[in-house]
């Protein structure tokens, strides 16, 4: 049975003497086509795709093809260097490196190229078949111009596109009788013709992804108990790998050659590390980790675990466009959803339903379960209406809460930070002149740069051309980005001389004074007795004969002592001591040995706490004297805080050194009975109601379902 591709290719590479002669930039004509048909391969080989793809020599010194065969005399030096198959490295590797002496008939390849898609290859349903011819016409062909009508309606018949790859031959410079046949046959088969500066700048610089059929994912679009819209869903943009399946091979150290059928042999056990015994694999339990701890998870706790459903979509309400901004979007991609095709009562539902959220600035917040029993997600469904195409909604991820990072930043409308109107216009003939709709001139296909959903990866390009270099050149260094690439970053050229008035006058404007950024001195520097060197004649007494020479406390400076007004991480229980001595209240040491402890514990490089944990028993202490409320309230928070850290050492600390809430038993006015109890336990439930929604949705929206 005859399988369907997309289309064949068969390209016809002229290496015979006339594409020898050097030509501009010092490269002849058949090192430039040759660089042109290894990139084709190349380019069908990172596609992926299912074309087929041959390479015919015109001009070769053997003669090697079907209508040679047939027509002794005829069609000689043509040499079908590969059969038409799926595009190889090797197909690359085994292009000729020089021309011949020879010259052939470009006129006959094309006539060998249309019996190879005929008589050759059976088997196989083309969708096309092209046949890209690469010569320079230097070699006039011996074609009969009476037969020439004939030739051209079998090639209309079996549907051949012919494509020339060489000079412009619809150049007045050009013009000759091979010019002017090349273009009939461009004309009559619907081609297209190219130089080969061209197609290189143009066609062959970059890697182009495949282009594919979307495939839907249908569901039905479910609001409320009642109402359910069949839809179909498209992926319109997804962040991708660049290479999405690798083939693994194993390389012959002796051949240098990668093998596809060989394998290394692997193998997995299961050990007991108390006794080194071989566990079978059904008497093996699933675990996690906990901290330290390897908690056993059985089959019995699966069946304990939250069930998402089947697959679904399903809305929960509906919330004001406002409420939804860019920093709630998560997700790999956008998706694009459709009434189902061939439903009518689906296409006017789903245009009612875009037209309302329009009108009324709304979102519909829905949940997908993509299959059966896949973590559900929630999304954002957004109306879009294009006039000439298309109504459909868009269908984005929304963050939960604990993805999203709040972060705070200092307010900009101040006196100090004030701009003058020429400050200001200053700037938005900047954004004027740096205009990206606007960023080449007329030499240019297009004027402007970057456009959406066409602006190429240089990541990307960058390792692709990786993949192809080290597929030609397995023991060479990777080389470095090509010209091409390193041009994406560059600005346009027009853009930069527009700016540059601009940006001087913003020089002018704006006075910028170099911020320095003055170093921490530590003052709490460490320092080596040893390395410390006194003056000669100083006297320096021999301790190391004294056994136990006893410690000395030296008395506080008075001087240091009044110099103390906070509580510091050098000595927190000291300076606590120091600043009660001083007649201040509990109220108002407590924050600032509060500041001290977590800073003692959260900026901890050792992981010694011990200095934390004396100051927190103190301040316990002092607590006991009178209302705990304000301790236990800290404690609360700080150990929540610690959870979120994952910190569970030091939480394991404060129960060992019994430095947590204060109970009831210890202090009357303690709300805390037994701390075991009250601990504040994290629950999260998978809420799965949708009418838990209406508490985000306005009374009008509500009553307007309900009528």
């Amino acid at each position: 049975m005859a399988r369907s591709l997309s289309q064949g290719t068969m390209i016809v590479l002229d290496v015979g003497r006339n594409v020898n002669t050097k030509e501009e930039n010092e490269k002849s004509f058949f090192e430039r086509a040759k660089g042109c048909t290894g990139r084709i391969i190349e380019r069908k080989i990172l596609s992926d795709g299912k074309d087929l793809v041959g390479v015919i020599l015109l001009g070769s010194k053997t003669t090697n093809n079907n209508m040679a065969k047939q027509y002794d005399g005829a069609f000689k030096h043509i040499e079908v260097l590969s059969e038409m198959q799926t595009p190889t490295w090797k197909m690359i590797r085994n292009l000729p490196d020089k021309p011949s002496e020879t010259r052939g008939d470009w006129f006959d390849s094309l006539i060998v190229a249309a019996d190879y898609y005929k008589n050759i290859i059976s088997g196989v349903k083309f969708a096309s078949k092209k046949i890209i011819l690469m010569t320079n016409f230097k070699r006039k062909t011996s074609f009969d111009p009476d037969n020439l009508e004939e030739v051209l309606n079998g090639f209309k018949e079996e549907g051949y596109e012919v494509f020339v790859v060489g000079p412009d031959i619809y150049s007045k410079e050009n013009d000759s009788e091979d010019t002017a046949l090349a273009r009939q046959f461009v004309e009559a088969t619907d081609g297209a013709t190219s130089t080969l500066d061209s197609i290189m700048k143009h066609e062959l610089l970059f890697h182009r992804k495949k282009i594919v059929n979307a495939s839907p994912w249908n569901v039905d679009l479910s609001i409320g108990p009642n109402i359910k819209i069949p839809v179909s869903t498209f992926i319109k943009l997804r962040d991708e790998p660049v290479v999405k399946t690798w083939k693994k091979a194993v390389k012959d150290p002796v051949t240098s050659t990668a093998s596809t059928f060989e394998a290394v042999e692997k193998r997995k056990e299961y050990i007991n590390p108390e006794n080194q015994s071989t566990v079978k694999i059904q008497d093996k339990i699933q675990g996690y980790h906990y901290g330290q701890t390897i908690i056993p998870f059985t089959d019995l706790d699966k069946t304990m675990l939250y069930q998402p459903g089947e697959k679904c979509l399903s809305v929960y309400g509906f919330t004001h466009a406002d409420n939804i901004s860019w920093q709630n979007l998560t997700g790999d991609g956008l998706s694009y959803v459709f009434a189902r095709k061939g439903d009518k009562n689906a296409q006017k539902a789903i245009r009612c339903l875009v037209e309302c959220l329009h009108e009324l600035n709304l979102v519909g917040i829905v949940r997908k379960v993509h299959n059966n029993n896949n973590a559900p997600k929630m999304f954002a469904l957004m109306p879009v209406i294009d006039t000439n195409n298309y109504v459909c909604l868009s269908m984005i991820a929304l963050s939960y809460k604990e993805e999203i990072k709040q972060m705070s930043f200092p307010a900009t409308n101040l006196k100090k930070y004030s701009c003058t109107p020429e400050q200001v216009n200053a700037f938005k003939d900047l954004i004027n002149a740096m205009d990206l709709t606007q960023a080449y001139d007329d030499t240019y296909d297009d004027k402007e740069a970057f456009p959406i959903a066409e602006c190429i990866s240089p990541a990307a390009q960058y390792v692709l051309d990786c993949i192809a270099f080290r597929a030609l050149n397995p023991g060479k260094p990777l080389p470095k980005p090509r010209e091409e690439v390193m041009s994406l970053f560059q600005v346009p050229p027009l853009l930069e001389e527009n700016a540059r008035k601009p940006i001087e006058k913003i020089k002018s404007l704006f006075t910028l004074n170099k911020v320095e950024v003055k170093k921490r001195k530590n003052k709490n520097v460490v320092l080596d007795i040893d390395q410390i060197q006194a003056p000669l004649g100083d006297f320096q007494p021999d301790t190391t004969d004294i056994p136990n020479m006893p410690k000395v406390q030296l008395p506080i400076n008075e001087n240091e002592v009044d110099n103390i007004h906070k509580i510091s991480t050098i000595n927190p229980v000291e300076d606590f001591k120091v600043l009660q001595g001083k007649n201040k209240p509990l109220s108002e040491l407590a924050p600032g040995m509060i500041k001290a402890i977590e800073s003692l514990i959260y900026n901890n490089i050792d992981g010694n706490y011990t200095k934390a944990l004396d100051a927190m028993k103190h301040l316990r202490s002092e607590f006991l004297k009178s209302d705990p409320k304000d301790y236990n309230d800290w404690m609360r928070k700080f150990k929540s805080d610690l959870a979120k850290c994952d910190n569970n050492q030091v939480l394991c600390l404060i129960m060992e050194k019994q430095v947590s809430f204060i109970l009831k038993e210890e202090n009357s006015a303690s709300t805390y009975e037994d701390e075991l109890s009250h601990e504040d336990s994290q629950l999260y439930e998978n809420d799965t109601i949708p009418n838990s929604a209406e508490l985000t949705i306005s009374t009008d929206v509500q009553n307007m379902f309900d009528d």
